[in-house]
């Protein structure tokens, strides 16, 4: 609900409605949305993590950044690309958010993982490739295509900014 109707928008009311429960039962587990959003944050970073480590485990090359946003891909089309689309849509709502700014940080370190070399284009293609691939997962309706074609033309682009067939 959060990435469908945007953060600020959406009332823990509406989410035990659409969770078929009652909003007592939400307020049980968490005291207000941001502790909802959090929860699914923290348990995001553990994978977002392994895949920043594997990254940085092996030698910079066209592969290695590749590697990586096949990784991403694998998460964000997985149980935790929920909670990617959400930071990806609701980034300004999010800033204040302490889970929110620790995600940015650590996608922040992925994008810097990689980045094609020092500088603003370097670490602009890092961040396109892997907002390619939250593209692919949040905007099916505008981009046309079953799941798996925009998957694959987002790894496509990601690939062409990280890691063209002339060179790495």
């Amino acid at each position: 609900m959060f990435t469908e109707q945007g953060y600020e928008l959406t009332s823990l009311t509406q989410v035990a409605q659409q969770a078929g429960v009652t909003r007592q039962a939400v307020l049980h587990h968490f005291a207000n949305k941001e502790e909802l959003l959090t929860s699914s944050y923290e348990e995001l970073l553990p994978a977002l993590d392994a895949v920043i480590e594997s990254a940085r485990a092996h030698p910079p090359s066209a592969a290695t950044r590749m590697r990586a946003v096949e990784e991403f891909d694998a998460l964000v089309r997985g149980e935790h690309g929920a909670s990617l689309v959400c930071a990806q849509v609701n980034e300004h709502a999010l800033r204040g958010l302490a889970a929110a700014r620790t995600l940015q940080q650590r996608l922040g370190d992925l994008t810097r993982a990689l980045a094609t070399g020092e500088g603003p284009e370097g670490m602009m293609r890092g961040r396109l490739a892997l907002s390619a691939v939250i593209m692919a997962a949040a905007r099916g309706r505008e981009l046309g295509g079953r799941q798996a074609e925009r998957h694959a033309a987002a790894l496509a682009v990601a690939r062409s900014l990280i890691a063209p067939e002339t060179g790495s």
